[in-house]
C-alpha cells in the first residue's frame, strides 16, 4: 500500500482521556503508512510534545486554529483523508464540529453520544442547536422532546434511550467501531460501511517487562501479602465499584484475606468512601486517586486479579481491560455488552446482577483460592490480546478502510 498522508482529529495527552491515550498509542504504527497530521485544540504545546511518541518525523500536530488557517491557504490539506476520533464527552466537542463541517472516517468509541451533543449545544447555551439535532435524528417527535426539556419535562434516563448518533453516521465516509455490540446496533443500511477494529493494547506494556509483582508492590508501598484485587480508571457508578465492594464484603465475612486497590480519580458525584464504610472495608480498600500511566502498568503487575465491570454501558470498549489482559492479569467482567465478546477462556464472565451480586462474590472467591486457574486464564488472555489487538493491526485496518471508502476531494 502506497504512503498516504492522513489528517486525524483527536484530543491528545496530557488530556485525561482514554481516547487521547488511544490516539497517541496508535500514531507510530499509523505513521508507518504515511505522514499524519493530528489536529487537537491546544496544538503542539510543550505538555503535548512531552507526551507524544517518536514517529520518525512523519507526525505533526496542529491546533484547530492552525488547521483552519492552513486549510484556507493550502486547500490540498482538506482533500486528504480525514479521521475523527469521537467519544461521549466534552474533549470531543471540537472533533464533532469539525466533522460536521468536513465529514470523513468516523471512529465511534461510544455508541451513545447524547452527552457529547449536550456539550456541543446546551452547555454552551444553544437550546436551538439541541432541538435541531433531535429533529434531525427523530423528526418532529425529537423536536417536541427538546422543547419539553426546555420547559423542564425531562428524565436523565432519556439520554440512554436517545443515543443521538445517526446524524453523524449518515455523514460518515466509513465507520470504525471497537466491538460487535456497537456494530449490531448501527442502522441496518449503514452496517456495510462499518467495520469492527478491536481496541488495541498499549505498546507501553513493554515498559514493565521484567518487573516482578513483589517489585511493583514495593514501588507503591503495598504489602507482599495478601491477595490483591484491582480496579482501574475514573470512579463512576457504571463501573459498578459498589457491586465489587458488596461482593468483597461477603469474602471478608468468610474470612478471606485480600486487599482491593482502586486506581482512579475520585468522583465528586459518587461517594466511594460511603460504600467502603457500608461494607466494613475501610482497612481492606485503598483508593489511590488519579495515577499517571506508568503507575497503571505497575499496579497491573502488582495485582492478582482485575475487577472490570460496566453497567449501564454506552458501548465503550475498556482500554484498561485490554492493557491488563495483555500483561496476563486474570479479569472478571460482566457477561454483557462489549466485554462479553472476549473468548470464554480469556476472562471470567459473571451475569449482570442488579441486586445482591452473589455470582460475582463466588467468582472472586474462586479466583482468590485457585492459583492454577489464575495462571492459565492470564496466559491465555495475554496470548489472545497480543495476537489480535496490536496497534499494527489497528493501523492496517484504518488504512484498509480508508482505501475501501475513499473520501471525495473538497
Amino acid at each position: 500500500m502506497s504512503a498516504q498522508p492522513l489528517v486525524v482529529f483527536s484530543p491528545l495527552p496530557p488530556r485525561r482521556s482514554g481516547i487521547a491515550a488511544y490516539t497517541a498509542e496508535l500514531l507510530p504504527a499509523l505513521c508507518e503508512g504515511g505522514p499524519v497530521t493530528v489536529v487537537n485544540e491546544e496544538g503542539l504545546t510543550p505538555a503535548v510534545a512531552a507526551e507524544l511518541p517518536d514517529c520518525g518525523g512523519a507526525l505533526r500536530v496542529l491546533s484547530l486554529a492552525e488547521y483552519q488557517a492552513e486549510s484556507q491557504a493550502e486547500p490540498a490539506l482538506q482533500a486528504l483523508p480525514h479521521v475523527y476520533q469521537i467519544g461521549n464527552n466534552a474533549d470531543h466537542v471540537f472533533v464533532y464540529k469539525a466533522f460536521r463541517r468536513r465529514p470523513g472516517l468516523l471512529v465511534q468509541h461510544d455508541f451513545n453520544l447524547h452527552y457529547l451533543v449536550e456539550d456541543v449545544t446546551l452547555v454552551r447555551g444553544d437550546a436551538e442547536g439541541y432541538r435541531a439535532v433531535l429533529q434531525e435524528e427523530y423528526g418532529e417527535p425529537g423536536s417536541t422532546l427538546a422543547m419539553l426539556r426546555r420547559a423542564g419535562v425531562f428524565s436523565e434516563a432519556q439520554k440512554l434511550s436517545l443515543p443521538l448518533n445517526r446524524h453523524l453516521l449518515r455523514q460518515a465516509h466509513g465507520v470504525i467501531v471497537h466491538n460487535h455490540w456497537i456494530h449490531d446496533r448501527l442502522p441496518v443500511e449503514l452496517r456495510g460501511s462499518a467495520c469492527v477494529v478491536p481496541h488495541h493494547y498499549s505498546p507501553a506494556v513493554a515498559s514493565v517487562a521484567g518487573l516482578s509483582a513483589a517489585q511493583a508492590r514495593q514501588c507503591h508501598g503495598l504489602p507482599a501479602e495478601p491477595f490483591l484485587f484491582l480496579s482501574l480508571g475514573f470512579i463512576t457508578p457504571p463501573k459498578q465499584i459498589q457491586a465489587a465492594l458488596w461482593a468483597l464484603g461477603q469474602l471478608r465475612q468468610r474470612g478471606r484475606q485480600f486487599r482491593y486497590v482502586i486506581v482512579g480519580e475520585r468522583n465528586a458525584g459518587f461517594d466511594i468512601d460511603a460504600h467502603i464504610r457500608r461494607h466494613g472495608l475501610e482497612d481492606w480498600v485503598t483508593v489511590t486517586g488519579y495515577a499517571p500511566e506508568a503507575d497503571f502498568f505497575e499496579y497491573i503487575v502488582a495485582a492478582d486479579a482485575l475487577i472490570n465491570l460496566r453497567h449501564p454501558t454506552v458501548g465503550e470498549s475498556s482500554g484498561t481491560l485490554v492493557r491488563a489482559l495483555a500483561l496476563g492479569l486474570p479479569a472478571v467482567v460482566h457477561n454483557f455488552g462489549p466485554s462479553s465478546e472476549y473468548p470464554d477462556d480469556t476472562v471470567l464472565k459473571v451475569p449482570l446482577e442488579l441486586g445482591s451480586p452473589d455470582a460475582l462474590a463466588a467468582t472472586l472467591d474462586t479466583l482468590l483460592t485457585h492459583a492454577e486457574l489464575r495462571q492459565t486464564l492470564g496466559a491465555r488472555a495475554a496470548r489472545y490480546i497480543r495476537a489480535h489487538c496490536s496497534v499494527q493491526h489497528s493501523a492496517q485496518a484504518y488504512r484498509a478502510w480508508l482505501t475501501r471508502f475513499p473520501q471525495p476531494a473538497r
